[in-house]
């Protein structure tokens, strides 16, 4: 009897473990498939993204190299108003008309004064004072330079490329160019099949002239209460809406906390013999980052689904077998990922090692030239770190090199990669192209220049070398060509960034 009660308790304690080992493993693989449905909503995302700027940065171009537009604009207070208005109309009419097969919801032309001087997309309205209500616009023209994002307007919401426009070095408006939410979601419907729907906060509709002027019908969306979607959203998108309800009003309290938390977020359900996942990923407006509304897409996972079956039915029967597996499986990977995070990873810094960079630096090189992308190599060296260590010590050097290293780290995107190099010389690869890369790299800089490292709050600088891909025969090569960019820094004066 005492026997029996022992293997009774023994037992129920080892059901107990794994079956608490068992649900970890679930929720982690749930997890895993939550985040992959989220990072295909976000890439194809991004791509639509992308796919704006490229438009936008193209228009740029050609009205700023158009001379005729050019002085026209900058003629407006000889000529007036309304006679600039007309000119730049019939100017650029016809361009225009191109510009909406792209995908282009509206084209405005803005004076200094933020003062709308040409809505292409509303052609009659013009002469207002968009301070008031366009951040952005009040940015690009203060600012000068080019702003991008997502931002409501009196009448409708879009993404927005925003540059300045110039004659002569001369500052004389802003040219802005809008693409719809449902433009959006056509790019990420043809590139990746996901059918999505966007909603909006509440707050942007609240104004009377939104009420009056807004050529877009909106109605509540069944996600929150707090969120509209517009009704050319409902046409021309997939909604699942016989099965709407019955998914979405279980989900209502999680929902909820995903909305309340302004993050990214994902929640599934079982239903109709397979698993619903539902992705929200949000959407911040221009002016402080403040969500206002979000990208939403509906699939149906049956890797899901037979994941939840798998986990059933494995902990009916094969409960003891699993465990053990599971145990010596966990063993092996936690010991793995140690190894693993210790050759790849710098142990003072936390940024990747040498070893590691250039294996994976060499992969990238190699499928670039099959690609044709973007390939640049940073080189990064602390400015005069030998006095560093001289006069404060090493154990303070240490210091100074962690927390450049962060910088280094927060100022990337996580597709590039930095290491450390060896001693204080840092290493970046940014796939991107050298403009874009001398851009980042003086933003690393100047908040390199003004942060107080360590508890001694001292202030050091930092050299930088640039060299892109340009036809290169090896990585070792554009590791040169960087290296003696960075040599090149040093030799004129040291805190700058040269490009070889």
């Amino acid at each position: 009897m005492k026997k029996n009660i022992l293997l009774l308790v023994l037992f129920t304690f080892i059901f107990g473990i794994f079956y608490g080992l068992l649900k970890i493993d679930k929720d982690e693989r749930i997890n895993e498939l939550l985040q992959e449905e989220s990072k295909y909503l976000e890439i194809s995302y991004r791509q639509g993204l992308d796919r704006f700027h490229v438009i936008g940065e193209n228009i740029y171009i050609s009205l700023q190299n158009d001379q005729n537009f050019i002085d026209i604009l900058a003629n407006v207070d000889k000529k007036g108003l309304d006679k600039t208005h007309e000119a730049l109309y019939k100017h650029i009419k016809d361009e225009f008309n191109r510009l909406e097969q792209l995908g282009v919801m509206g084209l405005q032309v803005v004076l200094p004064n933020n003062v709308s001087v040409l809505r292409m997309h509303k052609v009659d309205k013009y002469g207002d004072d968009l301070t008031p209500v366009r951040y952005s616009l009040e940015y690009t023209n203060k600012l000068k330079t080019h702003l991008h994002g997502f931002e409501e307007g009196r009448t409708s919401h879009a993404f927005r490329e925003l540059y300045p426009l110039f004659k002569e070095g001369k500052h004389i408006g802003v040219m802005e160019v809008l693409f719809s939410s449902t433009r959006l979601q056509d790019y990420t419907m043809r590139a990746s099949d996901i059918h999505t729907h966007f909603l909006v906060d509440k707050n942007v509709f609240k104004t009377n002239e939104w009420k009056a002027n807004s050529r877009e019908p909106y109605r509540q969306s069944i996600e929150h209460q707090d969120y509209l979607f517009s009704l050319n959203d409902h046409m021309r998108h997939a909604r699942l809406d016989k099965s709407n309800k019955t998914l979405i009003t279980p989900l209502r309290d999680e929902i909820d906390k995903g909305i309340a938390k302004q993050e990214a977020f994902e929640v599934y359900k079982k239903l109709d013999g397979t698993v619903k996942i539902v992705t929200f990923l949000p959407v911040k407006r221009i002016k402080n980052d403040k969500v206002v509304a979000y990208l939403v897409s509906y699939t149906s996972s049956d890797k899901m689904y037979s994941l939840l079956y798998r986990y059933n039915i494995s902990l009916l029967f094969l409960f003891i077998f699993i465990l053990i597996l599971y145990a010596i499986s966990m063993k092996i990977s936690q010991t793995n990922d140690t190894m693993k995070l210790e050759l790849q990873y710098d142990g003072l810094t936390n940024v990747y090692n040498r070893k590691y960079f250039m294996t994976f630096a060499a992969k990238e090189f190699a499928y670039l030239n099959s690609e044709n992308s973007d390939f640049t190599i940073v080189m990064v060296d602390v400015d005069f770190f030998k006095h560093v260590n001289d006069d404060y010590g090493h154990q303070y050097g240490d210091e100074v090199l962690v927390g450049l290293a962060k910088i280094l780290k927060d100022s990337v995107r996580t597709l590039d990669k930095v290491a450390r190099y060896g001693g204080e010389e840092f290493i970046m690869l940014l796939l991107t192209n050298e403009e874009r890369a001398f851009t980042i790299v003086e933003k690393m800089r100047e908040i390199i220049q003004t942060t107080e490292f360590g508890k001694k709050q001292l202030k050091v600088t930092a050299s930088f070398g640039i060299a892109q891909y340009k036809n290169d025969s090896s990585l070792e090569h554009i590791i040169k060509r960087a290296d003696s960019a960075l040599y090149k820094a040093k030799e004129e004066g040291r805190n700058q960034t040269q490009i070889l």
